[in-house]
């Protein structure tokens, strides 16, 4: 009899469920779009009882889809979106919504962690960078602008750990996302007072779940109300999973050094794993990888794939929605890649400066949507390399890029890629990553393989690769350099056009 995995993603636009056999076949994808709120200036939030309704929905379609019985569901995985902030009171009510990574609204508490020397400090801790969207700085945030939030609140999570609860009824954290939340001692493996009190918000360290999992152990079983409401047999096992970032790149098959994983998505992901760990103020962060004693050092920001939803929702929407993507894609294969028009994709942040600004360089009359669809799909990809560029003093060589995120499936936008990080790109057969990550990890945690790296071996398949084009390669490597000195000739420019608000 065949055995099913399920996994399980909240991520920053959708919500997910895929099924997947035990030899790593898709069966069934669930999925529903969620609404994003933007209640003010640099604020992006979301109605947690909406994500919950969601959460359920997307497990029973699959479920539906899927023509399986639930009884041969062997092992569920979770997943979302890392980062972001989830509260709740001591019943599991949330106390308001809840705010997303790509949330800039706490940037000036980042500010003064790195400009008073706070953050340098407990950098040999956490190992990577604080930013907006960081669950610390938005306590921080919330203690001087929402003190009573913080004061009905007894438990702070993230979105992969939420959809656990949904599923088990206990709050916990994994080692993954506790090692990725600048909370965790990363060598003692132990979140600690001591970095919530150089933060100034040490009184809400006991909000976080004292319960740190691996990424394959079982937290517990589904419960009675979430079988219900679902279809899942109760007491299915559900393991500890892991955040978005770690999830897709496993299920890419990012087990060795020299493999770069990179994620085009709401987030633009670069990511490489060694078994040394590293603590270096250039780098975003570096956390425990699912591997046994190996670490991700990653390097990544709010700049990719939401770029694109951004000029879709705005500029596009006399084209059919069921036709979007494959419009723009057709629409930039027609462009010419010579083109001069050059996009900045820093709409919800950005990797170059906190007051950074998106924009469109070398627009001409002349140019219609093709053109600036092209200068999108570009920028995000030159955002991505000047990410690798930092990972590149970690690893002797890449060889080769593996590939996840909504992105990947465009050829058109795989093979830019590929001209321009100059590498061979490649990309999974399954189409939900981070569920298959942490399916992958339920296989594991149930039994079915003795190791992830033995699972990721036997489930990960490749169906198409892409080689670099030696003529745009060369082309794109002036164009970067264009986009790197536009960069830094605007360096001194943000914080005043930034300080237009205040005028």
């Amino acid at each position: 009899m065949m055995n099913y995995y399920l996994g399980i993603d909240l991520g920053g636009t959708m919500a997910k469920a895929a099924i997947f056999d035990q030899n790593g076949n898709e069966i069934a994808i669930g999925e529903k779009k969620l609404k994003i709120i933007y209640p003010g200036k640099d604020m992006v939030e979301r109605n947690i009882i909406e994500a919950k309704e969601a959460v359920y929905h997307v497990i029973e379609k699959a479920l539906q889809y899927s023509k399986i019985n639930s009884t041969e569901i062997k092992g569920i995985g979770v997943t979302g979106q890392a980062n972001g902030i989830y509260l709740f009171d001591r019943d599991g009510n949330p106390v308001r919504n809840a705010i997303l990574s790509s949330d800039t609204r706490a940037k000036q508490y980042v500010k003064k962690w790195t400009e008073d020397g706070t953050w340098e400090k407990i950098l040999p801790k956490i190992r990577q960078q604080i930013w907006a969207g960081n669950v610390p700085a938005l306590i921080a945030w919330l203690k001087d602008n929402e003190p009573e939030v913080l004061e009905r609140t007894e438990v702070i999570v993230t979105a992969k750990d939420y959809v656990r609860y949904l599923l088990s009824g206990e709050f916990a954290i994994e080692v993954t996302e506790a090692s990725g939340i600048a909370s965790m001692d990363q060598e003692k493996e132990v979140i600690t007072q001591e970095i919530y009190n150089e933060l100034g918000i040490s009184e809400y360290l006991d909000c976080i779940p004292k319960r740190i999992l691996d990424c394959t152990e079982i937290a517990g079983g589904v419960t009675k109300e979430c079988a219900n409401l679902t279809g899942l047999k109760e007491g299915t096992p559900v393991v500890g999973g892991q955040m978005d970032t770690g999830a897709s790149i496993i299920s890419a098959g990012v087990t060795k050094e020299k493999q770069l994983g990179v994620i085009v998505g709401t987030w633009g992901i670069n990511s490489i794993v060694k078994h040394q760990a590293v603590a270096d103020e250039n780098i975003f962060m570096v956390y425990k990888y699912c591997i046994p004693d190996m670490y991700c050092i990653m390097e990544g920001s709010s700049t990719s794939a939401t770029n694109l939803e951004w000029f879709i929702e705005h500029c596009m929407k006399d084209v059919d929605s069921e036709q979007i993507y494959s419009v723009c894609n057709q629409l930039v294969e027609e462009s010419d890649y010579h083109d001069t028009i050059l996009f900045l994709p820093f709409l919800y942040g950005s990797n170059v400066g906190p007051d950074a600004k998106s924009a469109f360089i070398g627009l001409e009359a002349i140019h219609g949507r093709g053109e600036m669809l092209r200068a999108i799909y570009e920028g995000v990809a030159f955002c991505h390399k000047y990410h690798i560029e930092k990972l590149y003093g970690y690893v002797d060589s890449i060889d080769v890029v593996r590939m996840a995120g909504g992105a990947a499936r465009s050829a058109v936008w795989m093979q830019m890629f590929s001209d321009i990080l100059g590498l061979p790109v490649e990309v999974s057969k399954a189409e939900e990553l981070g569920a298959m990550g942490v399916a992958l990890e339920a296989a594991v945690g149930t039994g079915l393989f003795g190791s992830i790296t033995e699972a990721a071996e036997q489930w990960v398949k490749i169906k198409a690769v892409y080689y670099p084009d030696i003529e745009k390669s060369e082309y794109y490597k002036k164009k970067y350099e264009i986009y790197k000195k536009i960069v830094d000739c605007l360096s001194n420019v943000w914080k005043d056009v930034d300080g237009l608000n205040d005028i």
